[in-house]
């Protein structure tokens, strides 16, 4: 990278305290040696000294699957005798699954149903709901409203007729089913000739999300909104979208129970995991821990007699140094004391000596 060019330093996920272990476990066996003879041939590796934001990045594992799990049946009486296939996409005023011989149907709307549909009954929003549907499937002329009358007895009345139903102009309760997005069977709960009951077939969104518990430290990084890398199987990376958190729950782990914060992620492009059904994803999450830094790698500090630490600088024209066998004089360096900041998984910030970005630095082999 060129002098005065900025970059941002991305590194693998590792506890800042295991790297401190294991920059003490190189400093015990590798010498500090005293500041070169500008005169003196060495055959070394280098770095260069960066500057920009130190960052760590840390691994979540989460699951991507189909959303809104749920079971669905009927409180009607009888016996099932129709059932969708797995996978069937149902939408609305389509059949979900039939009981002696008649359907039970889909329709779209926030609220549950709770009550039948019948002339005489309270204005509410669930009427609203049945009637926008009736209209969306053209069989209510006029605006829907709150208001079960006349208009709306008869708009029932010819969808009943379309699904083989008789024409009644009332829903009973079970009859229909209301859900806010269209729905995925996802399994059978019941076999065919069972008696009908509530938990009839499994359902789904027919959109994926991914489910992921992430630390209470790491709250921060996962707030609504912010987009975080995820890796699908087979190591394709993708991005995703947080679209809710929740509260802290336990969970159970090496270490025993543990608080995790619930996280909701949406992908980008949903096509990446068009053909990925309840398989286990990576997250990574970004921690800046430094900014306008700069930046060397661990493997470059020196351990000094008196306390502290040193880097040694490749000087002069050298500082190309010459390639390892090629039989040209390698660099020349001079030992300089620095000051340490922030470590993240292999680097570290520099935070005082005199050291520029862009100079060059020797590395261990």
């Amino acid at each position: 990278m060129s002098t005065g060019r900025r970059t941002a330093i991305t590194i693998a996920a590792t506890a800042v305290v295991v790297i401190a272990a294991a920059v003490l476990g190189w400093f015990l066996l590798r010498p500090s040696g005293s500041a070169g003879d500008a005169s003196t041939p060495l055959d070394i590796e280098t770095a260069q000294v960066e500057r920009g934001e130190l960052r760590e990045q840390l691994r979540a594992q989460g699951t991507l699957a189909y959303a809104s799990p749920h079971t669905l049946g009927t409180p009607l009486g009888g016996t099932l005798t129709g059932l969708p296939a797995i996978g069937t996409t149902v939408g609305a005023g389509q059949e979900l699954f039939r009981v002696d011989d008649r359907p039970i149907v889909l329709m779209l709307g926030e609220l549950p149903v709770w009550r039948s549909f019948e002339s005489g009954m309270s204005a509410g929003r669930d009427v609203l709901q049945l009637e926008t549907n009736l209209a969306a499937l053209g069989f209510l002329s006029r605006t829907p409203d709150e208001k079960f009358d006349w208009h709306t007895s008869r708009a029932v009345e010819d969808w009943q007729k379309s699904v083989g139903l008789d024409r009644t102009g009332m829903i009973e309760l079970g009859r229909i089913v209301f859900a806010p997005t269209e729905l995925r069977v996802a399994a059978h709960e019941a076999a065919i000739g069972a008696p009908a009951g509530e938990q009839l077939v499994a359902v789904t969104s027919t959109a994926k999300q991914v489910q992921a518990f992430v630390d209470t430290a790491q709250q921060a990084l996962v707030e609504v909104g912010a987009v975080i890398e995820v890796t699908l199987p087979g190591g394709i990376p993708s991005e995703a979208t947080v679209v809710a958190t929740g509260a802290p729950v336990e969970r159970d782990g090496a270490s025993g129970k543990t608080l995790k914060i619930p996280v909701t992620l949406t992908l980008n492009d949903p096509e990446a995991g068009a053909a990925l059904d309840n398989v286990s994803v990576s997250l990574r999450l970004t921690v800046v821990r430094a900014e306008d830094a700069l930046i060397v790698p661990v493997s470059a500090l020196l351990a000094q007699p008196g306390g502290g630490f040193a880097v040694q600088l490749v000087t002069g024209e050298a500082a190309a140094g010459g390639a390892p066998g090629s039989g040209k004089p390698g660099p020349a360096t001079t030992l300089v004391p620095v000051e340490l900041g922030a470590f993240a998984s292999g680097f570290v910030a520099v935070t005082d000596g005199a050291l520029a970005e862009g100079d060059v630095v020797v590395v261990a082999k």
